[in-house]
């Protein structure tokens, strides 16, 4: 998609004026030209509060401190229903260490480039997208029902996630070179984690289990009045773990859910109630209409929200007829503009139809950095690599036509995109 007005203002502000293409070929050709990769979207004239700063300095090395390589979940087996919730409140744990903010909730997340336990680090070239004070990005839109029967309206939603030590240190791999990134350095070490916000702008007459949850305030709708800022809460809370010991992916997905009734902490995190975790799409019984086995589901959760097709894990904000494993197998690029291959379905035609053919392309099993054919390059399951890709494609297709550098293939649905 073009560069929004307001990501365009956000570049010249940052570089001086000067003519739109030779503005985006100056920062597509290096961001160190400002020492960064820019932050978000731009504050409106005047605003002063809250500022989302992207953390980005990534590891050069493979970082080999304790702290930076610990591995608590490690002590647990994810594929036992009596451990599953083990691993995942390992997760959970290991992702709030550092980053919450006990005085001022606004304040939790949003510069983990200051977490004094371990570095974490955000993928750049969203910002046309992020909104400013904490850097998230729109998600899927949740229609009425979805988050539960006071839902009356449909409700947007907002994300925003980052990465451990491990992970930091790809994405500064494959972001080595500003004018072009590499997706070839895509390959995640063991122990990365990944760990993702979702807030909806529902109100609590509509999710009233989310009383006492995380609350921000967010510039999701520009309002004349810079102190009145719509605000979000925490429903969702992702996590992704590069594991070798889930077989046939290399990775284990987990989602957890805000239920107030779940604690009298008044501590939220301690609200954040496991759905599921997942580590493969279970083809073969997915495709009978039978349970899936390469998961665990918490059959205890206190709001019955919706999972993914057939069963599949996926969190209340995701695509009901997606799954966590199958969105990100296929976070892949092409390696090249002209007719890549497989030429997969559109979302909208497969999720409509969802044939048995159509199942067997997107639950199909995918490994770990693993292209989906000769014509694609993996992007080892992170989507958040595959967006950063699309954006940057845009921006240079905008500055120089879409044909006259490599980074076009980068712009080119390569798979059936569910957003999740």
């Amino acid at each position: 998609m073009p560069l929004t007005d307001q990501s365009t203002s956000l570049l010249r502000s940052r570089v001086r004026p000067m003519r739109l293409t030779t503005m985006l070929v100056g920062v597509l050709s290096s961001a160190a030209a400002w020492g960064a990769f820019p932050d978000s979207m731009s504050a409106p004239p005047g605003w002063t509060g809250l500022k989302f700063k992207l953390s980005q300095a990534y590891p050069t090395a493979l970082p080999t401190s304790a702290a930076d390589t610990a591995k608590p979940w490690l002590a647990f087996d994810f594929k036992q229903p009596t451990q599953a919730p083990q691993y995942m409140q390992a997760v959970l744990d290991y992702c709030m260490e550092g980053n919450v903010d006990l005085t001022s909730p606004q304040k939790s997340f949003s510069d983990i480039s200051t977490n004094s336990v371990r570095g974490w680090y955000h993928a750049p070239w969203l910002h046309p997208g992020r909104e400013f004070m904490h850097g998230m990005t729109n998600e899927r839109k949740s229609q009425a029902k979805q988050l539960g029967p006071a839902q009356t309206t449909p409700q947007t939603n907002w994300a925003v996630g980052f990465y451990n030590p491990l992970g930091g240190h790809t994405l500064g791999q494959v972001w080595k070179n500003e004018t072009a990134p590499d997706p070839a350095k895509a390959q995640f070490p063991q122990g990365t984690v990944s760990c993702k916000l979702l807030f909806t702008n529902a109100p609590l007459t509509q999710v009233p289990y989310l009383k006492g949850s995380l609350v921000w305030h967010a510039d999701i709708l520009r309002q004349k009045d810079l102190k009145a800022r719509p605000t979000v809460r925490l429903l969702q809370l992702d996590i992704a773990i590069k594991d070798g010991r889930a077989p046939a992916t290399g990775w284990v997905f987990g989602t957890f859910q805000y239920e107030k009734a779940a604690s009298t902490s008044a501590q939220w995190w301690k609200h954040m109630v496991p759905v599921g975790l997942m580590w493969g799409n279970d083809l073969t019984n997915i495709k009978a209409n039978q349970p899936p086995t390469e998961q665990w589901i918490n059959t205890d959760r206190g709001q019955k929200l919706h999972l993914g097709f057939r069963g599949l894990l996926n969190g209340p904000i995701d695509n009901p007829q997606a799954s966590c494993v199958a969105c990100h197998g296929f976070a892949q690029v092409p390696k090249s503009v002209a007719n890549p291959t497989p030429a997969l379905p559109k979302t909208n035609t497969w999720s409509k139809t969802m044939s048995n053919g159509n199942i067997d392309i997107y639950f199909q099993t995918i490994g770990a950095a693993t292209p989906v054919s000769s014509s694609y390059q993996s992007l080892d399951y992170s989507l958040q690599l595959q967006s950063g890709f699309a954006k940057f494609a845009s921006a240079h297709a905008a500055a120089t036509g879409p044909a006259s550098h490599a980074a076009a293939s980068l712009a080119v649905p390569p798979v059936p995109e569910v957003k999740r």
